[in-house]
């Protein structure tokens, strides 16, 4: 486990633990968010993945989705892809799903293809090989909500004032959840969907944003401590759900018959892409995440806390640190919720050699960016 986002990051201007915390979170997002290179080869096997379908179902357009879209993934993140084809309507399901495995599998692009047929929205998923970037990928058939979802998604990104705010608590919280393994629906966690929903919602809905009182994209740390806060103790869950139009508001669960008596205290998030649909309906073990969330606020206050009393002391001369005074990992709040896994590290390294070789921009016969 280790923290890479703190290398470089100095603290020595800083007023307080509080503007410490911010500079390290803008760190994180800065070391996490995909770098050009990732996303070129990224593109690149999207395209080489669309050449192998459509070599076999002509009429066959596939278009990425999810976090692909809104460049808001993990660098091991998934690319979600959509095929739209009216010939794979017209056909058996089960038979299209089979036929679309085999044609990926004999392509020689991907590892342990599988096909996920009882779901909600079928897929088939694999790993693509290593010198395609060992990408984890889902596509489905004629599924359009996930496009349609995506531009709305990115209409919220382009328009928000706290643009700074919301991708900075996307990434820290997708990350949080990922590490608990906590980021799939059908293991009942929160979709990245879900994710970006709340992070929006509370963005809308936080009084001081509302009232123009702070500038968010200023106040990082302290939302990021805020949200955990927010759904981890105080959300009403058994009597509102989340709406994110017309600049956000809160539904009656009762009124809309969105209230699961066995569940009562379950999520509810209205689909901006679809209002009679609740994204997080599948998210059967929310009580847990919650549970999850609240405990990553405990741990950042304790962090801060005993953060804050050193960072005065070090400020007044009353302590002497063994490292010298101001070495970042010293001085880390996140690192009390959040660690890159050295895979994490590995698979980035990979991506980067791939890119080097430039092995897929020949065979696809594109020059690098």
């Amino acid at each position: 486990r280790q923290t890479p986002w703190v290398q470089g990051l100095d603290v020595r201007d800083c007023r307080d633990i509080a503007e410490v915390f911010h500079d390290e979170v803008r760190a994180f997002v800065e070391w996490i968010s995909p770098k050009p290179h990732e996303d070129e080869i990224r593109g690149l096997v999207v395209e080489r993945i669309t050449q192998v379908i459509v070599d076999r179902f002509p009429d066959a357009e596939i278009t990425p989705f999810g976090s692909y879209g809104t460049k808001l993934y993990l660098p091991h993140g998934d690319i979600d892809l959509v095929i739209q084809s009216k010939s794979m309507g017209y056909s058996d399901k089960h038979t299209v799903l089979q036929a679309l495995s085999r044609t990926i599998t004999y392509a020689g692009i991907a590892s342990k293809v599988s096909i996920i047929a009882k779901a909600k929205v079928p897929i088939v998923k694999f790993i693509t090989t290593g010198e395609y970037g060992r990408f984890q990928v889902d596509i489905s058939i004629n599924h359009v909500n996930g496009i349609h979802a995506g531009r709305i998604m990115n209409g919220f990104l382009h328009d928000m004032r706290a643009n700074l705010a919301l991708r900075s608590l996307v990434f820290v919280v997708k990350a949080f959840l990922n590490q608990r393994g906590m980021n799939e629906v059908y293991t009942g966690g929160l979709s990245s969907y879900s994710v970006i929903c709340l992070v929006i919602s509370f963005i809308q809905m936080h009084p001081k944003i509302r009232n123009q009182e702070i500038d968010p994209d200023t106040n990082v740390g302290v939302l990021v401590m805020e949200f955990f806060e927010f759904y981890g103790c105080y959300h009403n869950y058994e009597e509102v759900g989340i709406s994110l139009r017309e600049g956000g508001y809160y539904y009656s669960k009762r009124r809309r018959n969105w209230l699961n008596p066995a569940k009562p205290r379950s999520l509810s998030i209205e689909d901006p892409a679809d209002p009679s649909n609740d994204i997080s309906a599948g998210s059967w073990a929310y009580q847990k995440v919650r549970a999850t969330f609240a405990g990553a606020y405990e741990m950042l206050t304790a962090s801060i806390y005993l953060q804050a009393m050193n960072f005065k002391a070090l400020q007044e001369g009353t302590m002497t640190p063994l490292r010298g005074g101001y070495h970042p990992e010293d001085w880390s709040v996140l690192s009390s919720i959040i660690a890159i896994k050295p895979e994490v590290v590995n698979h980035r390294q990979l991506v980067l050699e791939v890119y080097e070789s430039q092995r897929l921009h020949q065979e696809l016969g594109v020059a690098p960016r």
